[in-house]
């Protein structure tokens, strides 16, 4: 096929596309190019290299790699499927609600209503957070994310598929709801998104005084472990408030302890080999349907 057809159905394609779904594009578009990404990832390297919460974890290790590869997919997803899922999920919600918003929102300053919706993003999280330890068909989804006994700043995207669109789907109505522009609502994404990779870094702080507001390094460390007297606790994303209201802050903000699943293992390869890297992320992608189909459980 030549390059005249191939760009007469690309511009077919653009031209039958919902606006709805467009806009989104554009918007991610401006925000994920920005070569910021480069140099905050630098940072929280940096950071990891000279401030470790596990001194022996090397910055760059198989583990990093591992994650790393969950990031490109990651990554590929935001880029190309996630603005579109965006304005299909903004359409239905504008067809099931009548584009319903809180109308007495309106004089609200694009500033305040972006606190307010990261307030609503964080209690939202808190809650889906809480259910995929709790319940057992979503555990074995989120057991992924937990299996990494090497914390770095990519574990944060080390999540499967099934859940994650239950998640944006939480992320995103109650953004449709406060009436956040595309723009508006992928900043807070971008913004949300940087901060629980800082989270999830092996960075040895707790953020002094702000520890007793927002979720550090140390505070989400405590939410990873692979000790019984931790866990369900410290459900929070960005701000400590609803572990505190609902009683599962863990108290201590002084323990660093070691990571992971008892019972559950995904060894990175030791190899650069791309067949290596496809077979291990194929494993852990098939790995919750094949502890739901026997009616196994996963370890907790």
């Amino acid at each position: 096929m030549t390059v005249a057809p191939l760009a007469a159905i690309f511009d077919h394609l653009r031209q039958i596309t919902p606006v709805e779904i467009k806009r989104y594009y554009w918007a991610a578009q401006a925000v994920y190019t920005d070569p910021l990404f480069y140099i905050l990832v630098g940072a929280i390297l940096f950071v990891e290299y000279i401030r470790p919460a596990v001194r022996d974890q090397r910055v760059f290790s198989w583990a990093l790699l591992e994650d790393f590869c969950w990031f490109n997919l990651d990554s590929v997803f935001k880029v190309a499927a996630l603005p579109a899922f965006i304005g299909l999920l903004q359409m239905a919600y504008d067809r099931l609600t009548g584009e319903a918003t809180i109308g007495m929102l309106g004089s609200w300053s694009v500033p305040a209503r972006i606190m307010l919706s990261l307030a609503a993003f964080d209690l939202l999280q808190w809650f889906h957070h809480w259910a995929r330890h709790k319940v057992a068909l979503f555990w074995h989804f989120h057991v992924i994310h937990h299996s990494q006994r090497e914390m770095n700043l990519f574990t944060d995207v080390r999540v499967h598929a099934a859940e994650y669109l239950i998640a944006q789907t939480l992320t995103f109505v109650p953004l449709f709801l406060l009436d956040l522009t595309p723009f508006a609502i992928m900043g807070v994404a971008v913004f949300t998104l940087w901060y629980t990779r800082f989270i999830h870094a092996n960075i040895r702080t707790n953020l002094g005084p702000l520890k007793h507001v927002l979720v550090t390094p140390q505070f989400h460390r405590i939410h990873h472990s692979i000790e019984a007297r931790h866990r369900d606790k410290n459900f929070g994303v960005l701000f400590t408030v609803w572990d505190r209201l609902f009683g599962t802050l863990y108290p201590s903000y002084d323990e660093y302890p070691p990571t992971g699943v008892e019972g559950v293992g995904f060894e990175p390869p030791r190899t650069f080999s791309p067949r290596a890297w496809f077979g291990d992320l194929a494993t852990q992608f098939l790995y919750p349907f094949r502890q739901i189909l026997p009616r196994r459980t996963t370890p907790r």
